[in-house]
């Protein structure tokens, strides 16, 4: 499993499912790595980055399906980004055979 807080954001890779969770309210998205998306918009003159996370639907992020943005500074992108590719090589794996 790996996981990293952003705010009171959880993040979190268990096998092949990418999940979001709060610690603050009864929020929770579970997304397959087949379908998850990351969008990223940065860095701004603060050096931020404004980061969408959600369920893809024809090569787009669907925001209707409930919460997908984050806002990051530099070192939180860097672990962003590391947490990404782990993702992306969760899905590049393909699923286990029975």
């Amino acid at each position: 499993m790996y996981e990293m807080q952003v705010e009171h954001l959880i993040l979190r890779l268990e096998g092949r499912v990418f999940e979001v969770l709060s610690d603050q309210a009864d929020f929770g998205q579970r997304i397959h790595v087949s379908v998850v998306g990351f969008a990223v918009k940065g860095p701004d003159r603060k050096g931020n980055y404004k980061v969408q996370i959600g369920m893809l639907h024809k090569g787009e992020i669907n925001k209707a399906a409930g919460w997908n943005g984050i806002e990051l500074d530099e070192a939180g992108f860097a672990r962003f980004s590391q947490l990404v590719k782990i993702v992306h090589a969760a899905r590049d794996a393909g699923p286990e055979p029975w």
